[in-house]
C-alpha cells in the first residue's frame, strides 16, 4: 500500500461530482500516477504493487508527477454509483472508495465558481502566524494559491468567478495592487467582488471603489446578476474594524432581491450565518438571530435558495428548511480550494476541489500543520458536506 506519515495527508477522494472525481495525496514520489476507476469495490485491500481484483477500470487518468503533494481527476463516470479507485504510483497502490452524485434533473444551464479568503498581501500563517512558506518561489504562496483556484475553476468551465471577501489581507495600498494584478489576468472572466474584515480593517489605506484596469467593483450593499437559471446575489457583511458580520444594512435588501427573482437564488455573502447565540467555533460571523430570521424569510420564498460564505477557511454544509447553506474555505491554506456549481433545470450540484497546481498544493498541504496539527482535521469537512447535489422541488410556491 501507498505510504503517508503523519505530516502528510493521505491518498483520499476529496472531491466527487455526477461524472468525475478528484483525488489528492500529500506524499508521492515523483513519475508517472494513474487513477484507475474500477466498476466494483474489491472484498479486501490488495498487497503492495498488486492490481485489484475488481473488475476492468471504466475511466482512468495519469499525470506525470512532480514529486510531494499532488491531484489527479477522473472523469467519464456513471452518477450516483459507487466506485472503487486504485491509485498507482512507483509501483505501489492505494484503493480508494467513493461514491458519485447524483446528476440534479433537466439540463445543465450555467457553471460558476466561488472563491473566498485568499488574503493576499499575507506573509506568515497559522495561530501566532509562525508558518512561513519554506519554499523558494518568487511568488506569494496566497497569490499562487489565488491564481492556481482561478485557473481550475476556468478550466473546469466556470462563466463567472464570485470572490467572496478577505480578498487582500489588509486594507492596503500594495494588497489591493495584488488583487488588482490577479483579476485583471481574467479580463473575460465575469466577476464579482464583496469585501470581508479584512478588507475593512483600516490598516493603512481604504477599500478602493474599483479594482484593476478592469475596474472590478466592489460591491458595498447588494447586488445581483441573472444567469440562466439562476440568479446571482451578493451582499457586504462588514462592519468596519471588527471581524464580525452583520446584516443590519442589508438584510432587507437580500430578501427583496431574492423575492423578486423568476428562477432560482445563489446568495454569497464573506460572514457565517451562526446557529447559536453563543459562537462555538471561531472566527464569529453573523449573530444567530440575524442569521436564523434571514434564513427563515428565505425558506418561506417560493424560489429555491442557496446560502454560501467564505470567513471560516472550514467546509461545511446544512439545510435550514430547504434552504441549503454552505461555508467554502479559503484559498491559500490547507486545504486550499474553491466551488464549483454547475446548475441544471431542476436543481445544483456543489463541488469543492483543491487547487491542483505544484507550486499552490504544495504550500497547502505544508500548511496543514497549523494550530498543532489540528488544522488539518478541523478545516477539510467530510466529502458528502463540500459535495453536494441540490434538488429542486416543483410545488415550493404551493406548499410555502
Amino acid at each position: 500500500m501507498i505510504w503517508f506519515g503523519a505530516d502528510y495527508s493521505p491518498p483520499q477522494i476529496w472531491a466527487v461530482e455526477d461524472t468525475s472525481l478528484q483525488v489528492t495525496w500529500g506524499q508521492l514520489p515523483a513519475g508517472p500516477v494513474t487513477a484507475s476507476v474500477l466498476a466494483s469495490t474489491p472484498a479486501r485491500p490488495q498487497a503492495s504493487g498488486a492490481r485489484s481484483s475488481a473488475s476492468p477500470s471504466i475511466s482512468e487518468a495519469t499525470i506525470d508527477h512532480e514529486g510531494g503533494a499532488g491531484a489527479i481527476t477522473v472523469g467519464g463516470l456513471a452518477a450516483d454509483t459507487e466506485v472503487t479507485v486504485e491509485l498507482r504510483s512507483a509501483g505501489d497502490t492505494a484503493i480508494l472508495t467513493a461514491k458519485t452524485l447524483p446528476t440534479p434533473p433537466g439540463a445543465e444551464l450555467t457553471r460558476f465558481a466561488t472563491i473566498s479568503d485568499l488574503h493576499l498581501g499575507a506573509r506568515r500563517w497559522g495561530a501566532f502566524n509562525t508558518i512561513v512558506d519554506p519554499s523558494d518561489y518568487d511568488v506569494p504562496h496566497p497569490f499562487r494559491c489565488a491564481l492556481a483556484a482561478v485557473n481550475d475553476a476556468v478550466a473546469w468551465g466556470a462563466e463567472l468567478l464570485i470572490i467572496k471577501g478577505d480578498a487582500v489581507q489588509h486594507e492596503a495600498d500594495g494588497h489591493f495592487a495584488q488583487l488588482a494584478d490577479l483579476v485583471d489576468r481574467f479580463p473575460d472572466l465575469p466577476m464579482l467582488l464583496i469585501p470581508g474584515n479584512h478588507e475593512v480593517d483600516g490598516k493603512g489605506g481604504t477599500i478602493p471603489l474599483k479594482i484593476g484596469e478592469r475596474g472590478l467593483p466592489y460591491t458595498r450593499k447588494v447586488d445581483h446578476l441573472d444567469l440562466p437559471g439562476i440568479r446571482i446575489i451578493v451582499g457586504d457583511t462588514t462592519v468596519p474594524g471588527n471581524g464580525r458580520g452583520s446584516l443590519d444594512r442589508i438584510g432587507g435588501a437580500l430578501i427583496e432581491d431574492a423575492a423578486a427573482s423568476d428562477r432560482p437564488v445563489f446568495i454569497g455573502l464573506h460572514h457565517q450565518l451562526q446557529t447559536g447565540r453563543v459562537p462555538r467555533y471561531w472566527p464569529m460571523g453573523i449573530h444567530a438571530p440575524q442569521s436564523t430570521e434571514l434564513l427563515d424569510n428565505l425558506d418561506r420564498l417560493s424560489q429555491p435558495v442557496t446560502v454560501s460564505s467564505g470567513h471560516t477557511h472550514r467546509n461545511r454544509s446544512r439545510f435550514h428548511g430547504d434552504v441549503l447553506v454552505t461555508e467554502v474555505g479559503s484559498t491559500k491554506d490547507w486545504p486550499g480550494v474553491w466551488a464549483g456549481y454547475a446548475v441544471h433545470d431542476g436543481g445544483l450540484r456543489q463541488v469543492i476541489r483543491r487547487s491542483s497546481a505544484p507550486d499552490a498544493i504544495s504550500w497547502t498541504e505544508y500548511s496543514r500543520k497549523a494550530v498543532g496539527g489540528l488544522w488539518s482535521r478541523w478545516s477539510p469537512g467530510p466529502v458528502d458536506q463540500r459535495c453536494v447535489s441540490q434538488v429542486w422541488s416543483r410545488d415550493r410556491e404551493l406548499t410555502n
